[in-house]
């Protein structure tokens, strides 16, 4: 009889190490900076830089630089991107988003403001000329990501199988993005590292189209270790499929997990 309860006891114990996930909080790492190139077939056409800086307990500054390759005289992208975000209530709630897009010395800008007290969303787009092109006060009826608070949600939203419609702004307008999360761990390889890395696939869906000429579905390989880290990705664009791979990071004592 005592051996039986030791047992259960036990069982107990496994099924609860086996359902754990990891602390959410984890994804967040003040200094976090993330560097990827962005290839179509082998071609490299750019790069993007992801950077976290922590404002206080449970906000954070993030930003994002993304750049076309300049040795490609066909293509030209050229945007910084600033989302200043919230934790709140287990969710990633974001306060205030910038789009900047430069071209010839000229910036057009997008803003979201988010008011939550007053269930409101302020947008606003100022042309390359300076002159206010788009304004719009939006309620909200969700809690609404951004076009980079996205890339945080998503990884910090990674703890269990299930797929999930997730409220997006895009060109001043909402929609969403189907995200299809999955924690059987998958091998994955990327230049940086010679060894397989331990990653949990992420499959995903659109019905916007992004810088590059992105839309459609999208894949994923995420580091199966608390950080989440993205570590390739897969877009279909018009004329194909782009990639996106790891090259370099800054994250202390952090090393992509082997498989």
């Amino acid at each position: 009889m005592i051996f039986r309860k030791y047992l259960i006891f036990f069982i107990v114990l496994l099924s609860l190490a086996g359902s754990k996930t990891f602390s959410q909080s984890d994804v967040f790492e003040d200094g976090e900076e993330l560097y990827y190139e962005v290839y179509y077939s082998f071609i490299n056409i750019g790069w993007v830089k992801f950077n976290t800086k922590k404002l206080d307990n449970d906000h954070y500054l993030c930003t994002a630089v993304l750049r076309s390759n300049d040795a490609l005289p066909f293509v030209t992208v050229n945007f910084e991107f600033t989302s200043e975000i919230q934790i709140k209530d287990n969710n990633i709630r974001p306060l205030r988003f910038e789009s900047k897009e430069i071209k010839q010395g000229k910036t057009s800008l997008i803003t979201y403001h988010f008011d939550y007290d007053s269930s409101f969303i302020d947008i606003k787009k100022t042309g390359f000329e300076g002159l206010i092109e788009y304004e719009k006060r939006m309620p909200i009826y969700a809690v609404y990501q951004d076009g980079l608070s996205i890339f945080y949600y998503a990884r910090y939203n990674y703890f269990k199988d299930y797929t999930k419609d997730v409220p997006v702004l895009f060109n001043q307008d909402s929609s969403s993005i189907e995200i299809n999360y999955n924690i059987i761990k998958k091998d994955i390889d990327i230049g940086a590292v010679d060894y397989d890395i331990s990653s949990l696939l992420l499959q995903g869906s659109t019905n916007y189209q992004l810088v590059f000429g992105l839309t459609g579905e999208f894949s994923g390989w995420f580091t199966s270790d608390a950080t989440r880290i993205p570590v390739k990705a897969k877009f279909k664009v018009k004329i194909g499929n782009v990639t996106l791979e790891l090259k370099s990071w800054q994250r202390r004592n952090w090393v992509p997990p082997k498989y």
